[in-house]
C-alpha cells in the first residue's frame, strides 16, 4: 500500500502512548494449500472501531509472501494487564516496511472480520479511557511542576520579606541601643556642667555663660535623641508585631501534624535534632495560647494524654517528634511540672478541664516525691540525689496555681512544705554582702544559676519576698552585676553585633568567656517587668528603672532573631539557643550544636517577653 493510503487509514485510529502485546497466527491461502504458520509476537498502539495497526520484526520471507497476498491473521491482543485478552479475526488492509539498524520493522493494518461486539466494545472503551487519562496525568504534572515552581518562588519570596523584616528590626535594635548610649553620656556631662553652674559662684575662673549655653546645648541634643527614638519606639512596635507573628508561625512550621509534638531544635546535627523535649514543649503550649491556638496547644497536651500510663511515674525528658518515641529515657521533675504549668494555663484561659486530671496525675506523682524527703524538698527525679532550687520553684507556682483551680488541701500543704524548703536552703538574705549569691542553686549548693534570680519573682513575687526577708531589687541587680554580659553575636549573613543579655551563670568562672541565653535572658526581663508593676505605687522612679531595663533587653534580644535557614522554617523569626554552640553552660548540659540553630526555648520566652507574660502564675484580669 502505498503512503497515501497508509496515512489515510493511520488517521482512523486511536493514538495511544502506550504499547500493547498482540500475539498473531498468519492463516493459511486455501486456494494455494499453504501452511499456517506459529503464533508470532507482535504490538499495536493504534486502534480503531475497525481494525488495528500491527507493528512487528517477527516476519519470515514465506510468511510476508503469504501477507502480501492478503492472508488472513487471527490475533489476541491485551489493553489491560487485568483482563482477559480480545480474540479476532482480521484481514490485512495495507502494510508498510521500514528498515532500522540492519533489521525490517512492519507495519500492518488489520481490518476487523470477526469479533464479538462486546470486546469491540470494551477494546474501545479502554483504548479511549487510556488516551483520556494519559491526558489527565499530562495535565496533573504540568500543574504539578507550575506549582512547584511557583511555591519554589513564593518560598523564595517569603524568605527574602522575612529575612527583610529580621533585618529592619535588629537594625532599629542597634540604634535604639546607640541612641541609649548616647543619651547616657550626654546625662554624665549635664551632671559635670549643672555641677560646675552650681560651684561658679565659689570659682571666679569659671565662665557662667559659658557652662550655661553648653547646658542648654546638651539639652538640645537630648531632645533631638529623645525625639529620635520615640520615632524608633513607634516603627518598633510596628515592626515587633510582625516579627511576634512570624516566631508564632515558626513554632507552628516545627509541630508534627502526626502527634502534635514540636522540634526542639532547628539545625542541630547531631543527637538532639529530632528531639522534643517535655519541657519546651510546655513552652509551646503557652505560646500557642497566647495566639489563641487552641488546637495547636491541645495537640502537643493530646500526646502527653495518649501516652499516660495508669502507673504512671513521670514523663520522660525528651521524645521523638515525628515518631513519639522516647528519645531521652532520663525522667526529671522540672519538666513534668512545667507540662503540669501549661495544663494549667491552658484550663485558665479555656475553661476546658479535660486536660485537668493529667495535670493532677503529675502533680500527685510529684508529691509522692515530695514525701521522700523530711524536710520537705524536691529532689531533681527517680533516683536522683540532687536538689534544684529551680525545680522547687516550679513546684511552688504549680501547687499554686492547683490551688487556685482546683481548691484543694492536699496542693496547698504540698505548695506550703515547698515553700519552707525554699526559706531553709536556697534563699539566703545578705543585706550587707553584695558578692554572696542570694539564692543558692540547690540543697548545699551554693553555684550561681541566673535562672533561680529571676524565677524566685516570677514564682514567689516580689512582695511575698520582701515578707520573708529577701529583697527582689538586691535579687535582680546581683543578677545583673554577675551574670550579665556583653558579646559579639556573629549573625548568619556574617555582621557581627554586640548585644547584652545573661548568661546561664558567672561567666567569669568559666573558661568559656561570655554567653547570651535568650531564655534566660527573657525571664530576667519578665521578672524586670514584674519588679517594674511591683513598685508603681511605691517609687515611681525605681518602677520607671526596671522597666526602662527590660525595654533596653529585650531591644538587645531583638539584635539575635534570626531567620529560620531550613526549609521548613521558610525564613521565619526565630532565636538560637545561645550566642555560641557547644558551649558549657556550667550547669552540667552543653548548648546545641549549629551556627544558626533556632531554638524553641529562645523563641517562645521572647514571645513571654514581648507579651509581658508571667508563665508561673495566672494573669491578672484584663492582661489576657
Amino acid at each position: 500500500m502505498d503512503n497515501k493510503n497508509y496515512n489515510e487509514e493511520k488517521r482512523r485510529y486511536i493514538r495511544l502512548k502506550s504499547v500493547f502485546p498482540v500475539e498473531f497466527l498468519v492463516l493459511p491461502l486455501k486456494e494455494k494449500g499453504s501452511v499456517a504458520s506459529y503464533w508470532r509476537q507482535g504490538y499495536t498502539s493504534n486502534v480503531s472501531a475497525g481494525g488495528i495497526c500491527l507493528e512487528t520484526t517477527d516476519i519470515d520471507k514465506k510468511t510476508l509472501d503469504a501477507i502480501l497476498q492478503r492472508s488472513l491473521f487471527e490475533i489476541r491482543f491485551r489493553l489491560h494487564l487485568t483482563r482477559p485478552m480480545i480474540p479476532a479475526k482480521a484481514e490485512v488492509a495495507w502494510i508498510q516496511k521500514q528498515e532500522e539498524s540492519g533489521r525490517l520493522r512492519f507495519h500492518i493494518g488489520l481490518k476487523f472480520l470477526e469479533i464479538e461486539p462486546r470486546h469491540l466494545r470494551r477494546m474501545l472503551f479502554q483504548a479511549r479511557w487510556h488516551q483520556f487519562s494519559l491526558k489527565i496525568v499530562f495535565s496533573l504534572a504540568v500543574l504539578f511542576l507550575m506549582g512547584f515552581f511557583l511555591s519554589v518562588f513564593h518560598n523564595h519570596q517569603l524568605r527574602y520579606e522575612n529575612q527583610k523584616l529580621i533585618s529592619q528590626m535588629v537594625d532599629l535594635g542597634q540604634k535604639v541601643t546607640q541612641d541609649q548610649q548616647a543619651l547616657e553620656k550626654i546625662n554624665e556631662e549635664k551632671m559635670i556642667v549643672k555641677e560646675k553652674i552650681e560651684q561658679s559662684p565659689f570659682d571666679g575662673r569659671v565662665d557662667l555663660s559659658m557652662l550655661e549655653k553648653q547646658y542648654e546645648g546638651l539639652l538640645s541634643q537630648e531632645k533631638q535623641i529623645a525625639d529620635r527614638m520615640n520615632l524608633f519606639n513607634r516603627q518598633k512596635e510596628g515592626l515587633q508585631a510582625k516579627v511576634l507573628t512570624k516566631m508564632y508561625q515558626w513554632l507552628k512550621n516545627h509541630q508534627s501534624l502526626s502527634t502534635g509534638l514540636i522540634q526542639s531544635f532547628e539545625g542541630d546535627v547531631n543527637i538532639v535534632k529530632d528531639w522534643a523535649f517535655t519541657y519546651d514543649q510546655a513552652l509551646g503550649v503557652i505560646v500557642f495560647l497566647l495566639f489563641n491556638d487552641r488546637k495547636a496547644a491541645s495537640d502537643i497536651l493530646n500526646f502527653y494524654q495518649r501516652i499516660l500510663s495508669s502507673d504512671f511515674k513521670g514523663f520522660s525528658n525528651g521524645y521523638y517528634y515525628d515518631s513519639g518515641k522516647v528519645a531521652e529515657f532520663t525522667i526529671h521533675c522540672g519538666p513534668n511540672i512545667w507540662l503540669g504549668l501549661a495544663i494549667l494555663q491552658y484550663i485558665h484561659q479555656t475553661r476546658d478541664l479535660s486536660y485537668l486530671p493529667l495535670a493532677e496525675k503529675i502533680a500527685d506523682w510529684i508529691i509522692s516525691l515530695q514525701e521522700e524527703d523530711p524536710q520537705g524538698g524536691l529532689k531533681g527525679g527517680p533516683g536522683i540525689l540532687w536538689f534544684a532550687t529551680e525545680h522547687n520553684l516550679d513546684a511552688y507556682a504549680f501547687f499554686s496555681m492547683l490551688e487556685i483551680a482546683t481548691k484543694q488541701k492536699k496542693y496547698t500543704i504540698a505548695k506550703e512544705k515547698i515553700f519552707s524548703w525554699l526559706k531553709r536552703y536556697a534563699m539566703v538574705p545578705h543585706p550587707q554582702d553584695y558578692l554572696a549569691p542570694p539564692l543558692n542553686r540547690g540543697r548545699g549548693d551554693s553555684f550561681i544559676a541566673t535562672d533561680t534570680f529571676a524565677w524566685s519573682l516570677a514564682a514567689i513575687g516580689p512582695g511575698k519576698l520582701e515578707e520573708t526577708g529577701m529583697d527582689p531589687e538586691q535579687i535582680m541587680e546581683f543578677a545583673r552585676e554577675h551574670c550579665g554580659v556583653k558579646v559579639s553575636f556573629k549573625r548568619p549573613s556574617g555582621i557581627l553585633v554586640e548585644a547584652e543579655g545573661f548568661d546561664f551563670s558567672k561567666y567569669s568562672n568559666i573558661a568559656r568567656g561570655g554567653i547570651i541565653s535568650p531564655e534566660w535572658t527573657s525571664q530576667m526581663i519578665v521578672s524586670y517587668q514584674m519588679l517594674g508593676k511591683y513598685l508603681e505605687k511605691r517609687n515611681a522612679i525605681k518602677s520607671g528603672y526596671y522597666k526602662q531595663l527590660a525595654n533596653k533587653y529585650l531591644d538587645e534580644l531583638s539584635k539575635l532573631i534570626i531567620a529560620s535557614p531550613s526549609p521548613k522554617g521558610q525564613g521565619e523569626g526565630c532565636l538560637p539557643y545561645a550566642t555560641m554552640e557547644n558551649a558549657d553552660t556550667g550547669h552540667g548540659w552543653l548548648t546545641p550544636n549549629g551556627a544558626s540553630t533556632c531554638s524553641i526555648a529562645g523563641t517562645a520566652y521572647m514571645i513571654m517577653a514581648i507579651k509581658e507574660f508571667n508563665p508561673l502564675m495566672f494573669p491578672e484580669k484584663g492582661t489576657q
